[in-house]
Order: structure tokens, then sequence, then C-alpha cells
């Protein structure tokens, strides 16, 4: 019997094909659950079945089986193993390793450009010439050029590697996907069920043969949606895009298309239902989405669609409405390569082949799958106690050396954690360069994550199981393969699994719906929004294949990018009228360039204006989007303008003991001190990667320390001795700066440059009479304020010299310029520092000092003034300083340059808004 062919209108046609459907089997309805109803996706069998209920005009109704013709198929044997696609990648990527032509080409790629080719000839019964020559001719043809050596490559990979995989598939036991597809639905051709199938727009040749081949014996009705039908919306929608007519040859130019409509309905059928809002940016578009949704809910719409084009500013959509306490299910979910499961995944491998560089180690260990077998917070603060360590000294890679930090910080926990890491690392692989199969890398790779506890971080975690049901399930389907690879092209293997594969969330339940353009037809929803209308997201075609153009694919008869243009508009048709409110958005801008309209969106607006002077412009969205603006609750009265901070200190916060450094910054700015020594909010340690100034003076200082240990007096050695020994000992403190970055070497040369001159400059010291004393000399000292508070000093003097006659000399080794020290003492009690020192020495000191140590010179600058006189009041004035930090005296902001240019605290008293 033939086909019952039957042309529905757009917007009604599912609930005229359920009407149609029933009618069928009026007589009986029980008969209805013998049928077998197809339908575009999966997502729409409950629309299609409450269709059915409600032509039916019951309730409850035995229905009948509504599925997809892929999933009606996959439930017969095809009578061969299918052969898994990672399979075939691996078996291609072992037969393009002979192809020298590729050169620096990413082959894990070419071989999924290729299966992509293969799958697509298959599904269209395209047979290639068997001479590779012929093959050749036909593709000169269709690209319209001679015979070159771009082009004859071209040819001949592919049809040689489709011949191999032909021959492969023919010989082997398993059959590709494509190949058991076209065998299953030769077995359901016996299936005697009733088969009605609903708004399926394209047929491949081997399921138009199974229609055909049902027919013969079982009745087969194809109810297809298309424009035409005579109403306004139809008439319009056909206007916008002729090719949804099925009968339609060549369209008259738009204009007249325009004219014809506007004479047909007077009144437009998509004003006041369908409107385009173009966003500037993408936070914008996301922002719109979020805010659209939300007034569409508190309306009272309860099944809400937002097609996601875009998938990057579909999460940040997502993540914004779940911030208003909005779910989502999505449907399309997103690369599981850009999941937090993936990241730690990707950190691990790169823990690995970096020899544990310190910010993949931490990163690794913050991860929360990382370690679950541990107590949060146990776990949580051995990681922050191994930061803390590895910032202070500055430990850049090596597990061993993490290890050796560990133990030299007695810290157990941190050692056992950084123990297993270790044994994980040569779990996965001892040797970097090892080859080994698939399978192998498999194992080795889930019994290294088992190790470090993030195999039972996944199976806690929904998407976490899901990427390691995927490894897994790769790991058994290539347990016979034999491909060998390094460490290096199996990751890359790896990644390209992670990003070809979806994570879904399935277990929420919201009236939101994030889904894609293909899984709309035959769905009643009472709104959607269409999310990324742009030529980059819709329309484009995809990616531009490696291999073979337009013409070429035109020519072996593949789809074209015409046809899924023309797929794109009959899917947006579809949708467009069958919902009663639909938004396109887009943005206008992105990447500082201007972004053109999807031209099927374009084309609509346009005959739309030719015909009612209207571009569809979306208007109380964007009235929306200003009211939920960040603003005062009271729009009378504008924000005051931001001040001078100076908050009180919290007598709990106030520190027993005090610094010189941070009595110098409550000098310099009280609400520095604040922040920094009360909040506690100073920057922590930095791990020195590439050796800074600061980095500098600190190695000098060590330098100096350790040299004048051991030679209290350099008078005691002769020049060449002296000098010997010194710059031994700063080639031994700067190995480990060296060992990190060359650079580094650049401030050794320039330290040991000034060696000779600060020998010469202690020689003559010591001529004085001046021998050194200590360095690095730890000192505290207890001082009662006026009202009886009692609090400590403290400090580290750098140097301490004394003469001959017993006087005694603080210095403080300095990087900076003679004139720049000088400057800094200009104004007398503002540097704390030297004075300080003295008070902390705890003994007369004669004289407090920098010794400038900058360029070619060494040269020392002292406090001015009576240093006694000096020392007793900058010790009087911090403790009339604490006892006001007592009684909650303000900590004013100075706001001097020269306080904040290097101050770190500026994003909190926002000196840049000060009036």
């Amino acid at each position: 019997m033939p086909l019952n062919t039957r042309i529905l209108p757009l917007g009604g046609g599912p609930t005229e094909a359920a009407r149609q459907i029933v009618r069928a089997c009026a007589s009986d309805l029980s008969a209805l659950r013998d049928a077998v109803v197809l339908i575009p996706d999966a997502h729409a069998a409950a629309d299609f079945a409450q269709a059915l209920r409600v032509a039916a005009g019951r309730e409850v109704l035995l229905l009948p089986r509504i599925t997809t013709l892929r999933l009606w198929a996959s439930s017969v044997d095809a009578g061969k193993p299918v052969q898994p696609r990672a399979v075939r990648e691996a078996l291609l990527y072992a037969a393009l390793a002979g192809h020298a032509s590729l050169g620096e080409a990413d082959r894990w790629a070419v071989c999924s450009e290729l299966l992509a080719l293969f799958d697509e000839l298959t599904r269209h019964a395209v047979t290639l010439p068997d001479n590779t020559r012929e093959f050749t001719r036909l593709v000169e043809k269709a690209y319209r050029a001679r015979s070159n050596r771009s082009l004859d490559f071209e040819a001949t990979l592919v049809h040689e590697l489709w011949r191999l995989m032909s021959r492969d598939a023919n010989s082997a036991r398993e059959l590709d996907a494509e190949a058991a597809y076209a065998l299953r639905l030769n077995a359901l051709v016996h299936t005697h069920a009733p088969l009605h199938v609903v708004g399926v727009r394209r047929f491949t040749p081997a399921e138009q043969t199974f229609l055909e081949r049902y027919a013969e014996h079982a009745p087969v009705s194809v109810y297809a949606l298309s424009g035409g039908a005579g109403d306004a919306m139809d008439n319009t929608l056909v206007a916008a895009w002729p090719a949804l007519e099925k009968t339609h040859e060549k369209a008259p130019p738009m204009l007249a298309r325009a004219n014809a409509l506007r004479e047909a309905a007077p009144a437009s059928a998509l004003t006041g239902r369908v409107s385009v809002y173009g966003a500037p940016d993408a936070e914008t578009e996301a922002r719109a989405v979020d805010v659209q949704v939300r007034d569409w809910l508190i309306a009272g719409k309860q099944r809400i669609a937002v097609i996601t084009l875009d998938r990057v500013t579909a999460r940040r959509a997502r993540a914004l409405l779940e911030r208003a306490g909005v779910q989502v299910r999505d449907e399309s979910g997103w690369p599981m390569a850009t999941t937090s499961a993936a990241t730690v995944l990707s950190r691990w491998l790169d823990v690995v082949s970096g020899d544990a560089w310190h910010r993949d180690l931490l990163d690794l260990m913050k991860s929360p799958f990382a370690f679950h077998d541990w107590p949060r917070d146990a776990r949580q603060q051995a990681v922050w106690r191994l930061e803390r360590y590895v910032r202070k000294d500055s430990v850049l890679s090596g597990i061993n050396n993490f290890i050796a930090l560990a133990e030299d910080n007695n810290d157990a926990e941190v050692r056992q954690l950084l123990a297993r890491v270790q044994r994980a690392s040569h779990t996965l692989h001892a040797l970097p360069r090892a080859r080994k199969t698939l399978p192998r890398w498999l194992d080795a790779l889930i019994a290294s994550l088992a190790e470090i506890g993030v195999i039972d971080g996944w199976r806690a975690d929904s998407a976490g199981l899901q990427v390691f049901d995927l490894i897994d399930n790769l790991r058994i389907e290539l347990k016979e393969n034999t491909l060998a690879l390094g460490f290096a092209e199996w990751r890359r293997w790896l990644l390209r699994q992670l990003e070809a594969a979806s994570c879904v969330e399935s277990s929420v339940t919201s009236p939101v719906v994030f889904t894609h353009l293909g899984a709309t037809p035959l769905r009643a929803f009472d709104a959607a929004l269409v999310l990324g209308c742009d030529a980059r997201h819709l329309g484009r075609g995809g990616d531009t294949p490696l291999f073979f153009n337009q013409s070429v694919r035109a020519q072996l008869g593949l789809p074209t990018r015409q046809d899924e243009a023309r797929d794109s508009e009959a899917l947006l048709a579809q949708l467009v009228a069958s919902t009663p409110r639909v938004v396109f958005t887009w943005q206008t801008h992105a990447d500082a360039e201007e972004n053109l309209l999807a031209p099927p969106v374009e084309r609509l607006l346009s005959l739309h204006h030719c015909a009612y002077n209207n571009l569809l412009t979306e208007t109380r969205l964007p009235a929306l989007l200003a009211q939920t603006s960040l603003r005062c609750n009271d729009d009378s009265a504008p924000p005051a303008v931001a001040t001078k901070p100076a908050p009180p200190a919290d007598n709990t916060l106030i520190p027993s003991a005090i610094s010189a450094s941070s009595y110098n910054t409550l000098m310099t700015c009280p609400y520095q001190f604040h922040a920094r020594y009360l909040l506690r909010l100073g920057e922590v340690d930095e791990v020195e990667e590439l050796i800074d100034k600061s980095g500098y003076g600190r190695h000098v200082h060590a330098i100096l320390t350790a040299f004048h240990q051991a030679h209290a007096r350099v008078s005691d050695l002769d020049e060449a001795q002296a000098l010997e020994q010194i710059e031994a000992l700063s080639e031994q403190t700067f190995a480990g700066a060296v060992g990190r970055n060359a650079l580094a070497r650049g401030w050794l040369m320039r330290w040991k440059s000034l060696i000779p001159a600060y020998l010469e400059w202690q020689r003559a010291r010591e001529a004085e009479g001046w021998r050194w004393l200590a360095g690095e000399a730890k000192r505290e000292l207890v001082i009662r304020t006026p009202v009886g508070r009692e609090f400590k000093l403290v400090g580290r003097l750098d140097r301490v010299d004394q003469h001959d006659s017993g006087a005694i000399d603080v210095l403080d080794y300095k990087t900076r310029s003679v004139e720049a020290l000088k400057k800094s003492l200009d104004t007398a009690g503002e540097d704390v520092q030297l004075p300080v020192y003295a008070l902390l020495w705890a003994q007369p000191v004669m004289a407090a000092l920098y010794l400038s140590m900058d360029r070619d010179e060494i040269k020392t600058v002292a406090v001015p003034g009576d240093l006694p006189d000096i020392a007793h009041a900058t010790r009087e004035r911090l403790a009339q300083m604490v006892d006001a930090l007592h009684d909650a005296s303000p900590l004013p902001a100075q706001g001097a340059p020269q306080a904040c240019d290097y101050c770190e605290m500026h994003g909190l008293c926002r000196r840049a808004h000060w009036a």
C-alpha cells in the first residue's frame, strides 16, 4: 500500500495529527496502543501523548509507542555487535600514522572529521568510486579546479582511508553505528503495527526505503508540518521563508511577497507574539534572559523554553537564574570538559607532567574532589598550611621538595597527603615518555585518581559520576585495542573525549527548560526565548569542515549548508507558529566588532518591515532591564559621595605586640594599619617565581648576615680571600632563585658588582674601630601606656656594630638610593624604623643608620638630630597611640600618594572615589 502523506499547518499540526490518529481508531480506542508514533525528538513524547489524550477526550488512554525511529530501531538486534566510535577513531589514527604529509596537524581532529564524513556517506547511501583517480576527477569537477598537490592529497587521503574502513567494516565481526542502524531498520520492516510519522522533516535513503517496505504490509501515515495552510501565521512564515512550502519552486522577490501578505492579511500575525532584542554584550544578553524568564514566571507561564544557540552565554544566564532561586532543567547539557569534575582531572595531569608545579599542585589539592575520603575541614586546613609553607619558602616544584617542606615544618598530615600524590604519580607512569596502549593508560589513570581520593569524590557528585562513567566505558570499549601512545598524545585524545561528551543534569524538575532547536518540534510552550540569534550561531552551518567544500558535498549527494539552513528555518517556523510568545535575543557587538543578526531572523524581520512597517523590536524587556539595575531603594536620595574612611579600632582586634613595620604603617596611614594589622587583610606572601627588588634585598640580607657571622672582622682576611668567600656565599644564596629562573642571575651580577665597594666600606669602618656584633637580632620591649596598659614593641635588627670604646650603632640594610633614604628622614619622627631599633637594643645606642647599597655606592644615612630624644619621643607617642586605639579613636585614610602608590588596601578605602 502507498505511504499516506498529509500536509498539516505549522502551528496546529501536532494537534491535527493527534486528532487524525485518534479518528483512525475511533471504533476501538484500545487499538491505539498497538500503533507506533514516530516523532523528531524524544523530548516531545510527553507533549504528543497529551495531545492524543485531548483528541480522544479522555484523562486515561492506552497510548501507542511514541518514540524516534532511531530509538525504536535500537530495540532490535542488528545481528552483529556495534563497534564503538572510540575504537574506530583509534583504528583510523593508527592508519594515519603513516601519512607524514599531515605534518603537525592534530591527528585526532583529522580522525574525528573523517569519521563524521564516513558516517554521512553511509547514512546517505553514498558509494565512492572504487578507483582513486576517478574519485579525484570527481572532486576536481566539484571544486572546479585543475589537479594540484593539495587537492590530490585531500582526495587520495579520504578515498584511501574510506576504502580501508569500509574493508575492515565488511570483514570485521563488528559494525559501525550507521551500518548497524540500516540493518536494524531492515529487521523492523517485519513489524505489523500501524505506523504514524509526525513532524519528521527529512529521511535518509535507508529510512525512506524502510517506510516504503513497511507500507507493503502495514498502514503508514506521514504527517508533514508545512507552510501554506492558509491562515495568517502560516502565510507570514512562508513569505519570510519560502522553502517551508513543499510545493514552492522559485519564490518571488521579498517586496512582492510582503505586498501579497499585506493584501491577504492586513493585520500582522506576529505583532505582540514575536519580538527581537539586541543586547550590547554577552552579559546584558544573559541578564535579558534572566529578567525575561522571571517576568514570564511572575505572569503565570508554566512552560518556558530557552533555546540555547549560544551555550557560553546560556551558562551565564543559567547562573543568574539560579542565583535568583529559579532552577533550570537543561536538556542540552554542557561540555563535560568544562565541569569542575573534569577540571580536577586536567589539573592532575598537569601535576604529573609538570613536575608538580606549585600552582597546579595547590589547585589539585584545593579541589573538593581530591582526598574526598578525608574530613573536609581537616583536608582544607592541611592544604592551607601547605600553601603557607610554599609561599614562605618559595618552593616551586618537585613533589620531593614539597614533602621535605612538610617534614621541615613537622606537619604529618600534609606529609601524608603529599605522599599519596607521589604514589599516584608513580601509578600513572614512572617514565613520562613511556608509551602505553589506551586501555593501559586508562587503567593507570583510574588507579592514580583512586589513590588521591578523586574517584570517591566523583561518585558523590552527579557530574563527577558522568566523568567517571565516560572514562570507565572508554576503558571497557578499548580493552582489546593495541594502539600505543606517549603521554602527551594520550592526554590530547582524552581531552577530546571530554570535550565531545555532554554533562546533563536529569534530576531537576522546573517550568524553565534550556534546550536546543532540534528538540522543540511538537512541544507546547507558553513562551520561548531564542538565545544567541546571530550569524555565528544560527544559519552558519557549523564549523568549516577539514575535507570537501559545499560543492563537493552536493556532488556526492550529502546535505549542504543550504539544506541545514532550510532545516533551521523549518524548526524556527514551527516554534513561532505553535508558541504564543517568542523573543529572539542576540549580541549587537562581539569581540569589539559589529555582530550580524542570523540570516533567518533577518529575513523574517525584513519581510515584516516591508509588509507592516514594523521591525518587531522588543520594547518591554529593555525597560525591565533598566528597572532591575542596581539603584538606591529611595530614588529621591542620590548615593552619598565617597569620603575618606576613618573607622574606630575594635578593642578585640588590637594586637598585643606592635612591630617596627606596623608602627611605621600607623604613622603613614592609620586606615592602612587598621586594614592590614587589625582586620588582617594584608596580602599573603607570593611564591617567588621571578626575583624582584624586594627579593633581591632579602638575598643580600641573608648573604651579609651569614658572612659576618663567620667573619666578625673582615680585616682578618686578605682582600682576595674575603672576596672569594663572599662571592661563593652569594652564588650559594642565589642558587635557588637562579635555578627557578635564569633572569635572577642578573640580580646576582648586580650584587657581585657591589661586593668590592662593600668590602672596602667594611674595612674602612673597621679601621675606625667598629666591628660587627650581631645580625638578624630579634628583640622585644615591654612598654606601659599613660593609662597603665602594657604591650610589646618587637622587631628584627639587621645589624648591630660595636666600637672599641663600647659604643653601639644599629644599621638597617637598604637597596634604595641615598637620596630616597634622606628624603624619608627629612621630617623628624615620621620614619620610626631606626628609632624603634634603637629602643629595642635596650642599651644606649650612639647612632641609627641606614646602609644604602644602591648601584655602585655604599653609604650610610643617619637619623638626624639627637637619637636618644627622638627614640624617647617615638616611644611616648606609640604609647599614647595605643591608648587612643583602645579608646576607639578614628583611623583615617591619609590619601598621600607616597603611601597609596604601593598600598594593597586601595580597594577598601576607595581612594579613587573620594571627592
